[in-house]
């Protein structure tokens, strides 16, 4: 039964122009209450209000409703001017919400947060043990996004919490689904947030640009408020019993082929615990063309930092060698990781680009022979002299050199000359000398 504060609340809203629907989406309250509370006000004149206690006992409910929702004392304060014209002071609302606040932690329930078709998503990672990867096991964890509405989910397994992997899955997700949501609710990942505040929050820039791009809004869990993503947890849960409870697998990708399969013949098509309906049926008869439309464009995250480049014209990057024009030597250049290419700048200008290396490797080179001097050297020589210009500047190698610059010499004297000159400028810009 609603009280007094609350039939006050309904009719102020309704003479400040809301329509019953809107009073009954705002305080979560039934459409034929909103309707019978105004009639009975408008027949009967305005309810009794109590004569004493808290001004703000008037708008309790309306309070208790947006504390639910995770609003701030402040934020609180600024909807009751707008709303109903409150002129009491900030100061006042704080207490009065901080008892509110207080009523509910004492007490062992909480409300139940219903969201629209397409409206929201959560998600987080869970750790599920370790997976074998190249004959080694690895900490693994399972990332998942659930759609609020119809609990429809997408999950996949990870090695890292990283900015970079946070977003990749949610491009896998969103790619599952077929469109985006207009709100992502994600626990306080560092991946995704660097302030917990709720209101003042500090989405991390990379994934704030990213969900810029996409088009939704990524909203923070509340510290401590387990049931602001409790959809979620649910789903990790269930993931992590049904799925990967008990099972072994040979490698990452039986692992991963294993999860595609229980997603789909599984997880999505039970009858779920809760809404006790079939997440797919749910998801494809009400909530897929509401989704937003996955952009147009791809999104990749770019890094950029200075190096240094090498006397042997190349820059280390991720542990690789990548080459740069020979005149840049010595020098500083700023490198650009934006996708799987890396791009090399000098004051604004590309200057080279290059296909990152794969698959976590070390200590590759990757060189454009065009970024050594020309030397107008015959065809026949050009390729032994590329090779054997990469094996002297990696070895540093002084009377080795020597040896070949000598066996280039005997073949021809120019080329043979071009190399001494070459290499007596590497090793004295590079601090070796011959011994």
């Amino acid at each position: 039964m609603l009280g007094v504060a609350m039939h006050t609340t309904i009719y102020t809203l309704f003479k400040r122009g809301y329509n019953k629907s809107q009073i009954a989406r705002l305080l979560d309250v039934d459409r034929k209450t909103v309707r019978k509370v105004i009639h009975d006000i408008e027949q009967k004149g305005e309810v009794e209000r109590k004569s004493k206690g808290s001004v703000l006992d008037n708008y309790r409910e309306f309070i208790e409703v947006k504390v639910n929702k995770g609003l701030s004392a402040k934020k609180i304060h600024q909807d009751l001017k707008a709303e109903f014209g409150f002129e009491g002071s900030y100061s006042n609302v704080r207490r009065y919400v901080q008892k509110v606040k207080q009523k509910i932690a004492n007490s062992k329930v909480y409300m139940v947060l219903t969201t629209l078709p397409a409206e929201e998503a959560q998600v987080d990672f869970g750790y599920i043990g370790k997976i074998k990867v190249d004959g080694k096991f690895k900490k693994a964890w399972v990332f998942t996004m659930v759609l609020s509405y119809s609990r429809y989910m997408y999950a996949e397994i990870v090695f890292e919490q990283t900015v970079e992997t946070f977003i990749q899955c949610h491009k896998n997700a969103f790619k599952y689904f077929g469109g985006v949501v207009e709100v992502v609710k994600i626990d306080n990942l560092k991946a995704g947030v660097l302030n917990v505040d709720f209101y003042e929050a500090q989405i991390q820039k990379d994934y704030a640009s990213f969900a810029s791009h996409y088009g939704f809004l990524p909203q923070p869990c509340r510290v401590y408020t387990p049931t602001d993503k409790g959809k979620v947890e649910s789903a990790i849960k269930y993931v992590k019993q049904n799925c990967f409870s008990g099972e072994e697998f040979k490698d990452i990708d039986e692992a991963r082929e294993y999860l595609k399969n229980w997603l789909d013949n599984v997880a999505n098509v039970r009858v779920h615990g809760t809404t006790k309906k079939v997440p797919k049926e749910v998801f494809i008869s009400e909530e897929k063309e509401k989704l937003i439309a996955l952009p147009v464009e791809e999104y990749y995250i770019s890094r950029s930092s200075i190096h240094k480049v090498a006397t042997n014209c190349h820059l280390i990057y991720k542990g690789n060698y990548y080459s740069v024009p020979y005149e840049y030597a010595g020098g500083e250049v700023e490198v650009v990781e934006i996708g799987s290419f890396l791009r090399v700048f000098f004051e604004g200008k590309e200057i080279a680009l290059h296909q990152i290396v794969k698959n976590n490797e070390k200590g590759k080179y990757v060189t454009n022979k065009e970024h050594y001097p020309s030397l107008n050297i015959p065809l026949i020589f050009s390729k032994y002299l590329t090779v054997s210009l990469n094996f002297v500047i990696e070895t540093n190698n002084f009377v080795l050199d020597i040896v070949i610059i000598a066996l280039f010499y005997h073949a021809q004297l120019r080329i043979g000359l071009h190399l001494v000159f070459i290499l007596l400028f590497y090793h004295i810009t590079a601090g070796i000398y011959p011994q």
